[in-house]
């Protein structure tokens, strides 16, 4: 295993195994769909945030996969700009929406993979005029926070 993966196992240690395997799975599926440049993860005591951009600041990330002890949300920075005909959003912020991700199913709904991919095309838009924009479609991964101990 690459040390960057082992690095997000011992993120994910904490968490429950069913937790877990949803939240690699999401992993998966949403690097696969939207070809991030950086993964940045940054823990807390109540959660683990992955976030998704091309920059390494975190609020230029599109979106995140926030790890929670019982559930997931898959998190999107500018969720309340993005077209939601399905109504999947949740959330009363000015920018930040978010779904619930309960089960492999949800992550491979195509409403799902529409918000991904107009949250990136967005995020791509924003950044296209700054410097430092990363597209070489390789994913750095990249840790802004150490490991905060929490109980399941």
């Amino acid at each position: 295993m690459v040390k960057t993966e082992q690095q997000i196992m011992k993120y994910l240690e904490s968490f429950y195994e069913e937790i877990v395997a949803l939240a690699l799975q999401l992993r998966i599926q949403l690097k696969k769909e939207t070809k991030p440049a950086f993964e940045l993860v940054g823990d807390s005591t109540i959660s683990l945030n992955i976030g998704y951009g091309f920059t390494e600041k975190a609020w230029d990330c599109f979106c995140a996969i926030i790890v929670y002890s019982k559930h997931i949300n898959l998190s999107f920075n500018a969720g309340a700009f993005l077209p939601d005909p399905q109504r999947l959003l949740n959330g009363t912020g000015k920018k930040i929406r978010h779904i619930k991700i309960k089960d492999f199913d949800d992550i491979n709904k195509q409403s799902v993979k529409v918000l991904l991919n107009e949250a990136r095309k967005r995020a791509i838009a924003l950044l296209d005029e700054k410097p430092g924009l990363h597209q070489d479609n390789k994913t750095i991964i990249k840790p802004i926070s150490g490991i905060k101990k929490r109980s399941k």
